[in-house]
């Protein structure tokens, strides 16, 4: 006789991302759904992380991560953001940004604590939430002006709200925090109990001239958040699995408490080869902005004649299109819209409502543009020709 397994998690499913990218393998259909890039790491970065694996650095790394890799991060962060890191004990090395925001909810959430999201939300903010025995508390972002309602947001904090958690530039909305944004998020903050868990994976890509703004640059928040970063994003080696955690030296301290139980340690060779990477003067993180805004231009221009309403996008590499076309378009919602697509026209994207809770119709599809030009162009093709 077979036990029947009492789900922790009974109402998750499989992940959209791994739905929508094996429907494009499938009907052999451009995935511009999935977000990762079509293209390799720099040249150097892939001899640096082949030298370092000849070389021998093959066994497990220190808990946090190399020393002499979270001084480069430190550096890193100083040159390009302002924020001034001790690398021993504000820095920690974790194997992919959503391990890290998974290490940093078990770290502060206790059942029956409350953590506000943002919705559209990324999906693997709420399993964590409800594994620490969490409550999930949204707030809707308006989806007409993807502005945030922050007196909404004020409204739903009380005093069993223990975390916040934002994303900037968004994910998949491709807006990017204001100051007025971060002045509104750290006045709630500091009439409260609560923390700040800042998901900034995208941060080298903000566009128009933007500048990234991180919570870490927020005085009132310094001391109450923990910033999550992903070098996979910004180095186009999803596949690596590495990103890394800054936090003051007291939240650090807690949460590597619950990470060296969960993962220890992180890919040696890939620190290694980053760190040698991030050595040398090559600008790679402040170029990367105007060539994701190429990208971008590029997909946008060739849309211009088409029936899809182009949504703003100020950073990350994520471009939203509203359809309403036939009546019969109309009447689909986003999943069932975005399945049609992958079908019949071969290609995948994301339905929005994939990143909220009541999954109501929302006639936005999120299509990734980390592609080589001539994906950009021939999917920029098909979708005019609908």
């Amino acid at each position: 006789m077979s036990l029947i397994i009492d789900s922790k998690l009974p109402n998750v499913g499989q992940s959209i991302f791994s739905v929508m990218s094996q429907l494009a393998t499938q009907q052999q259909a451009l995935n511009l759904a999935q977000g990762f890039p079509e293209f390799n790491p720099p040249s150097e970065l892939i001899q640096f992380v082949t030298d370092a694996m000849n070389s021998g650095k093959n066994q497990y790394a220190p808990m946090p991560g190399y020393l002499s890799f979270r001084e480069e991060i430190a550096k890193k962060e100083s040159e390009i953001h302002g924020n001034r890191l001790n690398p021993e004990s504000e820095i920690t090395v974790v194997p992919g940004a959503t391990v890290g925001l998974f290490v940093a909810i078990q770290t502060l959430v206790k059942p029956g604590d409350e953590v506000l999201i943002l919705e559209p939300a990324y999906d693997s903010y709420e399993p964590a939430i409800a594994l620490a025995g969490g409550k999930t508390v949204r707030v809707t972002i308006n989806l007409h002006d993807f502005s945030i309602p922050w007196d909404v947001v004020k409204s739903k904090v009380n005093a069993k709200t223990k975390l916040i958690i934002v994303n900037t530039p968004h994910n998949p909305l491709g807006t990017v925090f204001s100051q007025e944004d971060w002045n509104a998020l750290s006045d709630i903050v500091q009439q409260s109990n609560a923390y700040v868990l800042s998901d900034e994976v995208y941060e080298h890509m903000v566009f128009d001239g933007g500048k990234h703004i991180s919570v870490l640059n927020i005085e009132g928040l310094k001391n109450r958040c923990i910033k999550v970063s992903s070098f996979g994003k910004t180095y186009h080696c999803t596949g690596w699995k590495l990103g890394y955690l800054s936090a003051c030296e007291s939240m650090t301290a807690e949460l590597r408490k619950v990470y060296q139980f969960l993962a220890f340690a992180c890919n040696s060779t890939a620190q290694f080869g980053i760190e040698n990477f991030m050595k040398i003067p090559n600008q790679w993180e402040k170029n990367l902005s105007v060539f994701y805004e190429q990208k971008r231009n590029l997909f946008r221009e060739h849309l211009q004649n088409s029936q899809w309403k182009l949504l703003p996008c100020q950073g990350s590499y994520f471009q939203i299109l509203k359809y309403e076309g036939t009546q019969e378009m109309s009447l689909m919602n986003d999943y069932e819209f975005s399945v049609e697509l992958t079908k019949v026209a071969k290609i995948a994207s994301i339905p929005v409502s994939a990143f909220c809770e009541n999954r109501e119709k929302t006639n936005l599809l999120r299509f990734c543009f980390a592609k080589n030009d001539e994906t950009i162009i021939q999917a920029a093709n098909i979708l005019c020709s609908l």
